[in-house]
């Protein structure tokens, strides 16, 4: 899942499934939902028919409106337990060598915190959407250099160095070298920071 390029077809389909199941259990129309979530209603129909590959955030935000985690939403159905549906690769790109998983995710009372690792072939790119408001990125890379594009800042990682900013803005990763990088992602999410539960 992504906005500039391909989820994986099994994830997409959990995504589906899952979402249409806790939606209905919890009584909400389509038009309910979408609107708790932020998103159109077109998009909500077309996600839970499978037709839409929805990125990170979108997915991220329904989770959210439905009182679920990340992991809950995008795990097979057929398992109850978490544990089993980790590591669970969530984002392909367009180059073999570009993708992203996720390795583990805790849910703690007003917190989530997840642990991904992220790879970028030479010359590829990560755009993505801004989180919910006060959500935080830790990255660390493991080889390579990842250029982080954030609204008013830049910022370039070699193999060894760590930053941390901000989630709740559009921002985007980059690989301008000539070798893939590896960089692991630690997301500190915080449910309903910014969100009206009367909505």
């Amino acid at each position: 899942m992504s906005k500039d390029a391909n989820g994986s077809l099994e994830v997409m389909q959990n995504v589906a499934d899952n979402l249409r199941r806790a939606r209905l259990e919890q009584g909400y129309s389509q038009e309910l939902l979408a609107s708790r979530a932020g998103i159109s209603r077109r998009m909500l129909v077309n996600i839970e028919a499978g037709e839409s590959n929805a990125s990170i955030a979108t997915v991220d935000k329904l989770a959210s409106a439905l009182g679920l985690s990340f992991v809950e939403v995008v795990r097979p159905p057929s398992l109850a337990d978490k544990a089993q549906a980790l590591p669970l690769r969530i984002w392909q790109g367009e180059q073999a060598d570009s993708h992203a998983s996720l390795l583990e995710s805790v849910l703690k009372p007003g917190v989530t915190l997840e642990l991904w690792r992220w790879q970028l072939a030479a010359g590829d790119s990560y755009h993505a959407e801004a989180d919910a408001p006060g959500c935080h990125e830790v990255l660390y890379v493991l080889q390579g250099s990842l250029q982080v594009q954030l609204v008013q800042q830049s910022h370039t990682l070699q193999a060894g160095q760590s930053l941390t900013f901000a989630s709740d803005q559009v921002y985007s990763y980059h690989n301008r070298g000539a070798v893939a990088c590896a960089f692991t992602k630690n997301i500190l999410i915080y449910p309903h920071v910014g969100q009206n539960p009367e909505q």
